[in-house]
């Protein structure tokens, strides 16, 4: 699946939901699914500045393509990363 038809996934399942409750428990639950950051990543030099809440992001070259990985101590923040993390992770650069 291209980068493209990933995020056009994603615009397609959030056109689904009619009320921003809907919206906001969606983004819950990826949140709560979003595993594989390791404690090893959780580093100061990987603290995402000015976000309210914290946010680290730790990035490895595999085979070509970037690998992220994300974690947030905000359970909604955590669900927008997952879905950074879906469009952008495996991708080459």
């Amino acid at each position: 699946m291209t980068n493209q038809e990933i995020q056009d996934q994603i615009v397609e399942e959030f056109s689904g939901f009619t009320d921003w409750m809907d919206k906001y428990a969606y983004l819950i639950e990826l949140g709560k699914e979003l595993t594989g950051f390791k404690e090893e990543f959780r580093l100061k030099e990987n603290l995402i500045k000015g976000c309210q809440s914290q946010v680290w992001l730790h990035a490895e070259l595999k085979d070509g393509n970037i690998i992220f990985y994300a974690d947030s101590d905000a359970i909604l923040t955590k669900g927008l990363i997952a879905l950074l993390l879906r469009a952008f992770s495996g991708f080459s650069p």
